[in-house]
């Protein structure tokens, strides 16, 4: 069998693939991890040998367990070390659930949305996970159990929107071989073990088993999901020829009464692809796909409108069948930054730096300021703090209070409008909001007989 090289498949996916010009930007999602640990490290190395890319490391702390932050701060240290600039937030999972949400469900539709929020901001062209051919077994043998059809056995893409994933011709073997070769010490995430989560129980249990029967089951799951995918493919460009498929600027649109006359058979592979056509992420389930149905069918209305699944709308006038795109509503306003101190970063979304310096303790540092704040922080100089706007479930001490509160009681309290609490640049060190300027410090950071302190400031630019 031909040593699969880790640089090669990544020149291979970039040149064929996935083309990249000179200067533009890729965020890597980065958990630490083995497989993100070699992308990274792949990515960094080709990008001073080949590509003139820009690379940064995104790293969501999910807060499911104790041990989340810890492997922030090594995510953090390994990305230093390859050279790759880091961004870090956190945002705690389990307060984010929707009702009836799994964990895992949360977390990937969290995650996903982190990264394509930095994505937006650096204004990168793709976001780049480190899926492997290893991942790509483990996906078809799920969806083989959850009896999936032809889409479903297409498996993990290259290519999905704005996520594209290099590595999947890669085994998982290799990346490992690449980093130990590297001396780089990458950190496990104990949700990987969980034999209660499908994929964990049918990578650690049943792929090992069938390892043990076959010589490279990986690879031959691997081929079944190219197959299927080309497959998928090929029955897409039938079936949008034959019901005049086209895009639009808000989505894609079909012939109504082509539709109409398919065989029951081809109308939810007809369906997805119109969802595909039209860039939604995921095609519409069942209970959307009978609605739908119920309105086209011969009783049904000239005119029509019903859910496509995430906020997507299917609309109907005369001969055509649209899929529109949700309507654009306001994007919150999100920004994480880090800063190595002592130094000053730019917050662009604001038009404001901030600051962190080390200085003697001064008489107004006891009076309070609404855009300088000295605080005793244990911090070292190289050291990292983020600076970040609000998230759900923020707390902190405020100083003088009874104990710890919730960030936007605080800010009510204070009056502060709404529109301008997602505006205030939060200085935190590791999990701990520090500083929250023009309101107040944590209380666990108040200066109480030191020195010196560090002095934490916004200037406007």
């Amino acid at each position: 069998m031909a040593v699969v090289s880790l640089l090669a498949s990544l020149r291979s996916f970039f040149r064929e693939t996935a083309p990249l010009a000179p200067g533009d930007p890729v965020v890597v999602a980065f958990s630490g991890g083995p497989d993100s640990t070699a992308l990274l490290l792949g990515l960094s190395r080709l990008q001073i040998q080949r590509l003139q890319i820009q690379i940064t490391a995104a790293h969501l702390d999910h807060g499911l367990d104790d041990g989340s932050a810890g492997r922030a701060a090594a995510a953090a240290r390994i990305a230093a070390r390859l050279g790759v600039p880091f961004v870090s937030e956190r945002r705690p999972v389990p307060d984010l659930r929707r009702p009836g949400e799994s964990p895992e469900a949360a977390a990937r539709r969290i995650r996903y949305g982190f990264l394509e929020e930095i994505r937006d901001r650096l204004g990168a062209r793709y976001v780049a996970t480190a899926h492997h051919q290893d991942d790509q077994a483990e996906t078809v043998l799920l969806r083989l159990l959850f009896g999936s059809g032809l889409e479903g056995l297409s498996g993990i893409r290259p290519v999905h929107g704005r996520i594209i994933r290099p590595l999947l011709e890669v085994p998982r073997a290799v990346l490992r071989e690449e980093v130990e070769a590297a001396e780089i010490a990458w950190v496990d995430d104990p949700a990987n073990l969980d034999l209660s989560v499908p994929r964990n129980l049918v990578r650690h249990r049943l792929l090992p088993a069938l390892t043990a029967e076959e010589s490279s089951p990986p690879a031959s799951l691997a081929r079944l999901s190219d197959r299927a995918r080309r497959a998928s493919s090929a029955l897409d460009r039938r079936l949008g020829d034959l019901l005049g498929m086209r895009s639009l600027d808000d989505g894609a649109v079909a012939d109504r009464r082509a539709l109409l006359e398919l065989p029951e058979e081809l109308l939810p592979f007809a369906l997805a692809a119109l969802h595909r056509r039209a860039g939604a992420p995921y095609p519409a389930g069942s209970a959307a796909r009978a609605e739908l149905l119920r309105q086209l069918g011969p009783a049904g209305t000239e005119r029509l409108a019903c859910d496509g699944g995430g906020g997507w709308r299917w609309e109907a006038a005369g001969g055509l069948l649209a899929l529109r795109r949700p309507r654009m509503s306001v994007k919150p306003l999100r920004f994480t930054y880090t800063l190595e101190v002592p130094g000053f970063l730019e917050i662009p979304e604001l038009g404001v730096r901030v600051g962190l310096h080390h200085r003697p303790v001064e008489p107004w540092m006891f009076q309070g300021s609404p855009h300088r704040a000295g605080l005793a922080l244990p911090l070292a100089a190289g050291d990292r703090v983020t600076v970040r706007n609000r998230r759900p479930g923020d707390r902190l001490h405020p100083l003088g209070a009874a104990g710890s509160r919730r960030l936007k009681e605080v800010l009510i309290d204070r009056r502060v409008p709404e529109g301008a609490r997602d505006r205030i640049p939060l200085l935190c060190v590791g999990e701990r909001i520090a500083w929250v300027p023009g309101i107040t410090i944590d209380q666990r950071f108040r200066i109480t007989g030191e020195a010196s302190a560090w002095v934490a400031e916004v200037e406007t630019r």
